[in-house]
């Protein structure tokens, strides 16, 4: 994850400059602005500072790039008419101009980040001039775990790291209206200098008629940048008839006075100790996305067979695959097992998409792209087209991109599939991953490989998936 760093010194290499107007005299412009984006989103540079202007007023806007060797247009309106043949093909389609002069762009970019010139002009007068700074950053993600003590109360813990400045915390409920919290945000500086902030509520404090879901938000006021994440509220999150009967209540109970960190270091040292094989069932009283044990699969298809030089075909195919890849994974195993942990989601099926996907990465080519598909990329081969990147090809930022995206299949799946089991939707999700979900919604559940590569996508990933739950995943 990148960490978002906002500094009060990012400073424009022509700051002191001057520039001319066409009617020949010297225009002081007016002083740099400085604007902050998150990758993905939109958003409005301002065109200067002082009395508004309608576009009524003016006969031309026009906005330019000048921050590179030669200036750029991105966006020209003369006589309310757009020249779009004058914009630079990197922003076509992408800006709009306001009505006070504003150039509103649409999903930014990092290669956005840059310094953007807006000229106002009314017939030959240049009647308003401004430079505005862009930087694009990548916010970091805000996470959450929900878990239910043995008094029954549901708790949810609300985390975002890697921030600079420290940014304001606050819980929503479904009107967006603030929830009551009795304690403030717990705030740490990490070993970066970076600020990590959390804050625990009981959500009997957001429930309430119709309410099914809470907000988690960060934001840096000063910058107007907010990230937030919806929580859904279910009643089967750790549950406490669930918990292993060897834990103790004191225990479980020690989440209301400790909180969650603690908690996970003391059932942690209790499963090394106690129950090394309860660390599975763990996993699955934390998802609610699915067991992959719990699915019957047919396996490899004889298509997928014969391009891997197998003579066997179905699950012992897919055994073998899984297999070959076996050495080749233990190298990215921590991060598995840690991306696995965090979004409670099996560490074997983590693997067995990136072996049937990447061959563990021996199928990427130096860039990090798939030597087969440049436009898919890393372990997981995310489509560049549909995503944008994170972290590097190998990196536990790039896995967990891709489980999250999983994670969102699979709740997708949910929605238009609520009568399936949860088995059922994974492996749909699993199809989706693949193949997008245009396809395989419209699907029946024995169908659900018929649009995958070589008819097989889930089916072979379950059943490589259990092959490496049994070694050591």
């Amino acid at each position: 994850m990148k960490a978002l760093v906002i500094h009060g010194d990012f400073c424009l290499f022509f700051a002191s400059c001057l520039f001319t107007t066409i009617t020949g005299h010297v225009l002081h412009r007016n002083p740099a602005g400085r604007l902050y984006a998150f990758e993905g989103k939109d958003v409005a540079l301002p065109c200067g500072v002082g009395a508004p202007l309608s576009l009524s007023q003016v006969t031309a806007v026009e906005w330019l790039r000048v921050d590179g060797p030669s200036p750029q247009s991105v966006h020209v309106l003369r006589l309310s008419e757009d020249l779009v043949k004058d914009h630079a093909q990197d922003y076509l389609g992408r800006t709009t101009i306001l009505k006070n002069g504003s150039l509103k762009l649409v999903g930014v970019r990092q290669q956005d980040t840059g310094i953007y010139r807006c000229v106002l002009l009314t017939g030959s007068t240049l009647e308003k001039e401004a430079i505005v700074s862009l930087l694009v950053v990548q916010g970091p993600e805000v996470n959450f775990l929900l878990w239910r003590t043995a008094a029954n109360q549901l708790f949810v813990l609300c985390k975002s790291s890697g921030w600079n400045p420290k940014p304001l915390l606050s819980i929503l409920d479904w009107r967006r209206s603030r929830v009551p919290t009795m304690v403030e945000p717990e705030v740490s500086v990490q070993p970066d200098g970076l600020f990590s902030v959390s804050m625990r509520v009981n959500m009997e404090a957001v429930h309430g008629p119709g309410n099914k879901s809470v907000i988690c938000q960060m934001e840096v006021p000063d910058q107007h940048l907010i990230i937030e994440r919806m929580i859904p509220i279910t009643d089967d999150y750790v549950p406490s008839d669930e918990r292993p009967g060897w834990i103790p209540e004191s225990i479980v109970s020690i989440v209301g006075i400790v909180g969650v960190v603690e908690l996970c270091v003391i059932i942690g040292a209790a499963i090394r100790y106690f129950a090394p094989d309860w660390r599975t069932n763990m996993y699955e009283s934390l998802t609610e996305y699915g067991r992959t044990g719990q699915l019957t699969t047919d396996g490899a298809s004889e298509d997928t067979c014969k391009a891997s030089g197998l003579r066997v075909r179905g699950t012992e195919a897919s055994n073998i695959l899984a297999a070959r890849d076996l050495e080749k994974m233990r190298k990215y195993k921590d991060s598995i097992t840690r991306v696995g942990k965090k979004l409670a989601v099996e560490p074997a099926l983590i693997a067995a998409i990136i072996s049937r996907q990447s061959e563990a990465g021996t199928k990427l080519s130096p860039s990090g792209y798939g030597q087969t598909d440049p436009n898919c990329f890393g372990l997981m081969q995310i489509n560049r087209h549909y995503h944008a990147i994170k972290g590097s090809a190998y990196s536990g930022e790039h896995i967990d991109q891709g489980v999250t995206f999983l994670i969102q299949l699979i709740k997708t799946m949910r929605r238009v599939r609520p009568a399936w089991t949860q088995e059922q939707q994974l492996k749909g999700a699993l199809a989706c991953y693949i193949a997008g979900e245009d396809k395989v919604i419209p699907l029946s559940y024995e169908e659900l490989d018929s649009v995958t590569p070589n008819k097989d996508f889930a089916s072979d990933v379950v059943a490589r998936a259990h092959w490496f739950a049994r070694n050591g995943f």
